[in-house]
């Protein structure tokens, strides 16, 4: 056989299969077209404007006419859809493409399959009353259908929150949510809610308010019949490694939250640069968070606040400032400010919600000397929404400070926190209290319980029990010894 028979005969296989190829491309073509002929848009249009309308309980506005797709299987797509509660903007995005059977694109049954969300916005406010702008759909609605869908993505998506009461605005920037099995029984809505599953992953490249960030937040999605879960969870946090879980539980009544988070070896300077931009400290804090609430809005949710909030550290150091010998005698304590050095403490796990109206900077600005903290413990007690101090101190290699009090997260007030420099026996020997709205509270003086001459050092280390022979109320009995 000869040598151009054999190319031949290799040829044919070859011609005939770009000829299937072309074949297929063309059906493909007029398959499109046909479809794109047959399909009614404005029809398709009013049928997702009406079940999203239905789904959600929000008007909805759609920035041009819907496009069908068929290249990766049949879609819809929508540019610049808007969704508007009684003409306030809620949410917004660059286009959304819902995939959908294809024969339901000719029959009318435009039931979706999974929805891809380019650049979407969402704006969430808390209203004077307490309730927020975006909600679960009212129990008065109609039965909804059961939900089946493959997926739901939502791609470099920003959140926004504002809370008209505090004036305290949030972000979530740089996001993307990706799940997957999207599925509920249908029924009332919260019939609905408490039969919805899905599983996925969520990621945000940065969460938080104008002083506090989180970054590169990731977290795998659960849900199960209408509990959510985000664990594990994982970002940075001022330098430091956050880990933990929250668990949403919508349909209980009323909804339910929980939160469990640590935040190891999170950097102070980083800290104390949000409270005090020209402090200079160093060293390394862990922190741990567990809470749990119920409420249907952010009043309920944070007067049920419940839990406990922990911080400790080894050795700290704070520059410009020489705390030892501030205290070292009479005369210069009574020009020093024992709540600026309270601002050490609530630097810690409560102190910058309750500090955002009061500069306790005092300490953090000094410009001689140097503070070492050998030690330091900063537990709380939250019930209620009321955060108590139950060991909150730190000692320096001649003192030894102390916190009692609370913080009122119900009010936004200090209530009765004092911070006092204690003996050898936690016995307080002056003492200073803050009282009132954390933008505006009342500081006293400091405040001498015992009167006697000669070095503060010399009654710290002998107690005031010997020297006075008075006898002391306890003012610190915790885990930080004195030096």
């Amino acid at each position: 056989m000869g040598t151009g028979m054999v190319d031949g005969v290799m040829a044919r296989p070859i011609r005939i299969f770009v000829v299937v190829i072309l074949l297929l491309v063309f059906l493909a073509v007029v398959v499109l077209l046909l479809a794109r002929w047959l399909v009614d848009t404005e029809w398709v249009g009013d049928q997702m404007e009406g079940r999203i309308v239905e789904a959600l309980d929000m008007e909805f506005e759609m920035g041009g006419a819907p496009v069908v797709g068929l290249l990766r299987g049949a879609s819809i797509s929508l540019s610049e859809p808007e969704l508007r509660r009684e003409g306030q903007l809620l949410a917004r995005a660059e286009t959304l493409r819902v995939t959908v059977d294809a024969a339901g694109l000719l029959t009318g049954d435009l039931r979706p399959t999974e929805v891809h969300v380019e650049r979407p916005e969402l704006v969430v406010e808390r209203l004077d009353h307490g309730e927020f702008s975006v909600h679960l759909p009212r129990a008065e609605r109609e039965s909804l259908d059961e939900l089946a869908l493959r997926r739901l993505r939502l791609i470099d998506a920003r959140l926004s929150y504002r809370d008209r009461v505090s004036d305290l605005e949030w972000l979530l920037e740089d996001c993307e949510l990706d799940l997957r099995d999207l599925r509920h029984d249908g029924g009332e809505p919260a019939e609905a809610l408490a039969t919805f599953a899905a599983d996925g992953d969520l990621h945000c490249e940065r969460v938080g308010e104008e002083r506090f960030t989180v970054a590169a937040l990731s977290a795998g999605v659960r849900a199960d019949a209408g509990r959510l879960e985000l664990e594990p969870m994982e970002a940075t946090l001022l330098e430091g490694e956050l880990t933990g879980s929250l668990t949403v539980n919508p349909a209980s009544t009323p909804p339910e939250y929980r939160l469990a988070a640590d935040v190891s070896q999170f950097d102070l300077a980083a800290f104390t640069t949000l409270l005090a931009p020209d402090s200079a400290t160093s060293g390394k804090l862990d922190l741990e968070v567990a809470l749990d609430a119920r409420g249907d809005t952010w009043d309920g949710i944070r007067s049920s606040a419940a839990g406990s909030i922990s911080l400790g550290s080894g050795q700290l150091q704070l520059e410009g400032y020489d705390l030892d010998d501030e205290l070292d005698d009479y005369s210069d304590t009574q020009r020093f400010n024992l709540v600026d050095v309270g601002a050490v403490f609530l630097a810690g796990p409560v102190g910058l919600v309750a500090s955002r109206g009061y500069a306790f900077s005092g300490m953090l600005e000094g410009s001689e000397g140097s503070t070492t903290v050998e030690q330091m413990v900063s537990q709380w007690q939250v019930e209620n929404g009321v955060a108590q101090a139950v060991d909150v101190a730190f000692r320096t290699p001649e003192n030894r400070l102390a916190l009692s009090g609370a913080l009122d997260f119900n009010e936004y007030r200090f209530d009765d926190l004092k911070v006092a420099v204690v003996d050898s026996d936690g016995c307080p020997i002056v003492e200073q209290a803050i009282n009132g709205p954390f933008h505006d509270p009342e500081v006293d003086q400091p405040h001498f319980l015992v009167t006697v001459a000669g070095p503060l050092l010399d009654l710290l280390e002998r107690g005031v029990e010997v020297i006075t022979d008075e006898d002391c109320e306890t003012f610190y009995s915790g885990s930080i010894s004195h030096p």
